[in-house]
């Protein structure tokens, strides 16, 4: 309860903090009386002064440091409630970094899909570069080939540990083709694992489409992997007795799946329809790089000042 609300609330201070920059942007140019009363609320009186630069600056640099470490130790806490149980299949001590690393995996993942929508439907395309989306792209390979180094090695601690009942959580249950669950495995396996090793061309790390249907993959990918992880570790126990043959949803749990999701995109749309989709602050850096110089070099695209940019927002 601690990591996890320590973490969200550092998150969503850090979040809310890169906005009002782009909160003051907006006030300054809101053509409403309401408009301009909403978002002066929101800037928390910002005026772009030195000061204030200074001291958000400053607030950006604590919360990135105290950010960073949460990321280690919230999802090594969440691995422990795995890992210190006696659950075949759970009770591995590569559940930490393996939890890290596919947090990342995932998260990156999930970015990926989101931005590239946004991207084309706000033509971000000078702002949203193709080298971001391939620095991204590298993360997602990278990260995910450590989530496969993570699942081998579970594989082998199963047989070098000549537990009967880990080997069969493992070797039956899960890396059999043929069990019942062996098709959750290999879908795992395939979406995490051998489906990013694409990203190693560069000319499909820099494919957009190729981009955003990877996205989609991994993301499945990780459903698969929480859904093996839980489902082939209790399907089947120390009891005979008390096996079941097959694991089957109930209305209510594909309700709060179905409903976590929709939460979720209705937050989203609605971020998207009154906040700022990029840091308008920040576009000067991108500029440097498809700026003026980029225009030239590219004619037919037409780049978008960062004050028209907020401007039009603001209209």
């Amino acid at each position: 309860m601690f990591a996890i609300s320590t973490y969200f609330t550092v998150s969503l201070l850090f979040w809310y903090a890169g906005l009002l920059p782009d909160f003051g942007t907006v006030r300054d140019r809101a053509k409403t009386k309401l408009r301009k009363f909403f978002y002066g609320i929101a800037s928390f009186g910002w005026s772009g002064s030195t000061k204030h630069w200074q001291r958000h600056e400053a607030l950006s640099l604590v919360l990135a440091g105290l950010a960073t470490p949460l990321v280690l130790s919230v999802h090594t806490i969440v691995s422990f409630d795995f890992a210190t149980s006696v659950i075949p299949g759970w009770h591995t001590t590569i559940f930490p970094p393996y939890f890290v690393a596919g947090a990342i995996f995932s998260g990156f993942a999930m970015v990926q899909t989101l931005m590239l929508v946004l991207r084309k439907v706000y033509g971000l395309e000078a702002y949203i570069t193709l080298g971001h989306i391939e620095a991204m792209n590298k993360v997602i390979v990278l990260t995910g080939s450590i989530v496969g180094c993570a699942y081998l090695t579970e594989l082998f601690m199963a047989w070098y540990s000549q537990n009967k009942y880990e080997a069969y959580a493992f070797w039956y249950s899960r890396a059999n083709l043929f069990s019942p669950y062996g098709w959750a495995y290999y879908g795992m396996m395939t979406c995490n694992v051998l489906s990013p090793q694409i990203f190693w061309f560069r000319s499909l790390r820099r494919n957009v489409s190729v981009t955003f249907f990877m996205s989609i993959v991994v993301n499945i990918g990780m459903w698969f992997e929480r859904f093996v992880i839980i489902v082939t570790s209790l399907y089947r126990d120390y009891l005979p007795s008390s096996w079941t043959t097959y694991y089957a949803a109930s209305i209510f749990e594909i309700g709060f799946f179905l409903g976590t999701m929709g939460l979720f995109f209705t937050c989203f749309f609605l971020f998207s329809k009154y906040f700022p989709v990029i840091a308008i602050a920040e576009i000067k850096h991108v500029l440097k790089t498809s700026g003026e110089s980029y225009k030239e070099k590219v004619g037919n695209i037409e780049v978008q000042p960062a004050e028209e940019f907020a401007h039009e927002f603001a209209h």
